[in-house]
């Protein structure tokens, strides 16, 4: 596995066109989201309720789905907070290193979401868990809500894959990488729930379109190599190697040094967000009301994760402010790196109208 020396490292410009977007009830969604972490004990004490409101889940929730009902930005910022709970527990928390327990915690989990009552769970998470399934047996029809299940389990079994490549060492290669990566930044069942906070679901055969499920993996493959990138400098300056970042993934498998491979990411995630645009503006000409409202929201997404990553402690520097620059003018076309839309699990993306391109 390529060692990389530690140094510093400029993240370049993210470009991104969309409009800043943010729910108008925001602070209301942050006292809901700290109550709510309280009332199922994601936190204990004075210390962890601080850091869990300098992380702004509520303000993330808020950028996801900025016209969404305040029982659905809610719902979102409730279920975001839980995603980032599980991620801690398995990158910084005491099932790090531990995939086989990790992968009976993922079992309880994955039956926490539909089951009939649990009582009283010992374990915080599949207790708040139980109560975002509950709330949303009130708010989401059965069919949205079975979507949502079958994306969880997906998105868990990703993690436990992770998990055991991690503490193995095992380096993926690249299309093995993004394989995965659609699924562990939590994006599919995020989807799913974004697509009923607004008042009016997609009829189940617009999810279904291939144009619309491509849209829905690009948007996570998107906000997963923002956070690759975004982590990369700071991590790289903390001697923190991690074989599942896409930076780190190019130097394995193109022999590039850092500052290289983290260009090729970049114009990677350049490539895939023109494609995004440019089949968003295709299916925007049939899409019914509902679908329209939850492609916004898929926009809603790109360009809220980038303005929440520019304010979190995650990708700040040891001097103050962000490492994050965002622009609204995409730059010239790199092709040093790999193709994203030749990778074989994507590959289908470029397949769907030649009038999109890449």
């Amino acid at each position: 596995m390529n060692e990389q020396p530690r140094g510093s490292l400029s993240i370049p410009s993210l470009w991104c066109p969309i409009p800043s977007r943010i729910h108008p009830q925001r602070a209301s969604v942050t006292e809901f989201q700290l109550d709510w972490s309280l009332r199922h004990r994601l936190v204990a004490g004075d210390a962890e309720l601080t850091r869990l409101a300098r992380a702004d889940i509520a303000g993330l929730a808020a950028r996801f789905v900025p016209r969404a009902t305040l029982a659905g930005v809610r719902a979102m910022a409730a279920l975001l907070t839980l995603t980032f709970v599980i991620d801690d527990l398995n990158d910084e928390g005491p099932l790090r290193g531990r995939p086989d327990e990790f992968a009976r915690y993922a079992s309880a989990l994955s039956r926490a979401l539909d089951r009939s009552p649990l009582g009283e769970p010992t374990e915080p998470t599949v207790g708040a868990l139980h109560d975002i399934g509950r709330r949303l047996r009130h708010s989401v029809s059965p069919g949205l809500r079975a979507r949502l299940v079958r994306d969880f389990r997906l998105t868990l079994a990703a993690e436990v894959r992770e998990s055991t490549h991690n503490v193995r060492r095992l380096p993926p290669d690249l299309d093995t990488y993004v394989r995965n990566r659609l699924a562990t930044t939590w994006v599919l069942p995020l989807t799913d729930l974004a697509a009923s906070v607004d008042g009016a679901e997609p009829a189940p055969a617009d999810l279904d379109r291939p144009e619309v499920r491509a849209l829905t993996e690009m948007t996570g493959l998107i906000l997963g190599w923002d956070n690759d990138i975004c982590g990369y400098a700071k991590d790289r300056r903390d001697g923190v190697v991690d074989v599942n970042n896409l930076p780190d993934v190019l130097a394995r498998t193109t022999g590039a040094d850092p500052a290289e491979s983290l260009a090729q990411a970049v114009a990677m995630r350049d490539r895939v967000l023109a494609h995004w645009l440019a089949l968003r503006d295709q299916v925007a000409d049939t899409a019914r009301p509902a679908l329209a409202a939850h492609i916004a929201n898929l926009a809603s997404m790109i360009r809220g994760h980038l303005d929440w990553a520019a304010a979190c402690p995650r990708h700040t520097v040891p001097q103050g402010g962000s490492v994050i620059r965002i622009s609204s003018a995409r730059p010239a076309c790199d092709t040093s790196g790999p193709d994203p839309l030749r990778i074989p699990s994507i590959a289908w993306w470029g397949r769907l109208s030649s009038k999109v391109a890449g």
